[in-house]
């Protein structure tokens, strides 16, 4: 299965950055409304193992993307990693992909710094497998980067 990772600096801390990902039900549509609409959860707290959460998008994101599904698998706190599958999407996921998964992973700029000193990294990593053997012919990987970019720097712009 093919992986696309993306590193980001930030200058906000790694524990303000883990806080607004741990609210992110809440957080993501205040901080970037043309990029996430709205996150309903949908099954549990949206936080544990198990929880859905069905995400809207704004109209930054353009029109390849509107909806998407998401299954949380894993929501670590000692070391800030979520991960989540995409799950019954019939939009631009469920359509292209066959198996999509997502980790997201904060940490410390400075290893040796502690969780609330300035500057962390924030790790975007996607696993998937297309549907078919080849890309659809409009797809852009860096279609996700830029929304992805665009993610991040709105979260560095809300601390």
């Amino acid at each position: 299965m093919p992986v696309l990772s993306k590193t980001c600096r930030m200058a906000a801390s790694a524990n303000d950055l883990w806080g607004a990902i741990f609210g992110a039900t809440y957080v993501y549509p205040s901080a970037m409304p043309n990029l996430i609409a709205g996150i309903r959860v949908t099954n549990r707290d949206g936080v544990t193992a198990g929880s859905v959460r069905e995400i809207t998008f704004g109209p930054a994101t353009g029109p390849m993307v509107s909806q998407a599904t998401e299954q949380i698998t894993r929501f670590d706190h000692a070391t800030r990693t979520v991960e989540s599958t995409f799950i019954n999407d019939r939009n631009f996921v469920g359509r292209h992909f066959r198996d999509a998964s997502l980790v997201v992973k904060v940490d410390p700029y400075n290893a040796n710094a502690g969780p609330n000193s300035q500057g962390s990294t924030i790790t975007w990593t996607l696993t998937y497998t297309w549907i078919s053997a080849m890309a659809p012919g409009n797809f852009s990987l860096e279609y996700f980067w830029n929304v992805i970019e665009q993610e991040f720097n709105c979260l560095d712009t809300y601390f």
